[in-house]
């Protein structure tokens, strides 16, 4: 539980950074907008602030470059991946060595679960937010995203796993599916969410 609490410290202060940027992008977006016949709703607003700062918060963990603090100066660390995995379903094999063998659990958490868990966000705020309803649109957003972050990792001292696409692409799937289910359950707050296209 430390290592998960760790990745969420480690995101805040880049949200927090991006925080008054992304105001201020809305805050010059939306009056364009409404010039266009679209009319935003606060809670549309609010669902896009926190897929925002969702981005900025993942991107800060697996696409931004690692710096190191060293008393008054700042280093990008550098050099190539910590590993490479490119056989499929290893991850299974791994995660039980890690957990059985090693008696490591949070490996579980962070590097099974984890990858799933992270892309949740992409599978239900892309359809609540805009009208991109299919199981095939959030699927292929997961994939995309994931696959930008594994080769991005490749030139970075991270890890790239070709198991983190599927599990990254099953975390969107199933982030639809509790959209879907919500969607179904109270489709008026759904509807909140939505973007409204005025006729001209």
């Amino acid at each position: 539980m430390m290592g998960i609490l760790r990745y969420v410290l480690n995101m805040l202060p880049y949200m927090l950074c991006a925080l008054p940027v992304i105001l201020l992008w809305r805050g010059i977006r939306v009056p364009g907008l409404r010039s266009k016949g679209v009319r935003t709703t606060l809670w549309h607003e609010a669902g896009l602030l926190v897929f925002a700062l969702f981005l900025v918060g993942l991107a800060s963990q697996t696409v931004i470059p690692k710096l190191e603090f060293d008393g008054g100066a700042v280093r990008i660390l550098s050099g190539g991946a910590s590993g490479i995995n490119l056989i499929p379903l290893r991850v299974f094999y791994d995660t039980y060595y890690e957990v059985f063998v090693q008696g490591n659990f949070e490996y579980f958490l962070i590097n099974f679960l984890g990858n799933i868990v992270m892309f949740l966000p992409i599978g239900f705020l892309i359809p609540l937010l805009w009208n991109k309803k299919s199981l095939r649109t959030a699927a292929l957003a997961g994939f995309c995203c994931s696959l930008f972050i594994e080769l991005s990792q490749i030139p970075q001292p991270r890890g790239t796993d070709v198991d983190d696409l599927w599990l990254n692409t099953l975390g969107a799937v199933l982030g639809w599916v509790v959209f879907a289910a919500v969607q179904k359950a109270a489709p008026a707050f759904t509807g909140r969410f939505c973007l409204n296209h005025s006729k001209r």
